[in-house]
């Protein structure tokens, strides 16, 4: 792979097999499709993100704060170290074997996504929305922060959160069998399903 350094670019510029370390890249009015290439701490000047195409792309210290991923495709890739605060990937976007390591997801909105083999590790996930979420294979949380998640109309069956964090979660209870929990856990969702245990 080459190392291209400390450079402004363009999203055209980007080639294939390529590490851009601290580069910044100008905002793009044509379609964005990126594959097989690593940022690694650049800058992106825009947030609109939207319909946009991600494959086998790893962000390393990347900023994505409020950004739009509509209806985005995203396959093989990895945040490690993202900011995403308020990033918004709902409407239709497509999130495929990937990888959310040491990233701050925090008031991140996937609603109505469609994730299959998706990895959320030691990132904060606190307070986001994943609402009507379609959920396939390997689903996991862990060590991951997810206090007040609202998975509201989000069928849970198969999806770990044994290893994440939590106090509250929004969930319907019609829709968690088949949750994997831990027993520490257990006793948090009995309350929040409304029911009272007594010695």
């Amino acid at each position: 792979m080459t190392q291209i350094k400390n450079q402004s670019l363009k999203f055209d510029d980007i080639e294939p097999d390529n590490t851009y370390f601290n580069c910044t890249f100008a905002v793009s009015n044509a379609p964005i499709r990126v594959s097989d290439v690593t940022f690694d701490h650049c800058k992106f000047l825009q947030d609109n993100f939207d319909r946009s195409d991600w494959n086998f792309v790893i962000f390393k210290g990347c900023s994505f704060l409020n950004a739009s991923f509509h209806e985005s495709y995203l396959s093989n890739s990895q945040f490690i170290g993202g900011q995403l605060m308020g990033a918004d990937f709902s409407v239709g976007t497509r999130i495929v074997n990937c990888q959310f390591v040491d990233s701050n997801l925090r008031y991140a909105n996937l609603s109505e996504t469609k994730m299959t083999v998706v990895k959320f590790t030691n990132s904060n996930l606190t307070e986001s929305s994943f609402q009507a979420v379609t959920f396939k294979k390997q689903i996991s949380f862990d060590q991951s922060e997810l206090d007040q998640i609202d998975f509201l109309d989000t069928n849970l069956k198969g999806v770990d959160l044994s290893k994440a964090k939590f106090e509250t979660l929004l969930v319907n209870p019609e829709l968690i069998k088949g949750l994997k929990i831990n027993s520490w856990q257990a006793s948090l969702l009995i309350g929040l399903l409304g029911v009272e245990v007594v010695d």
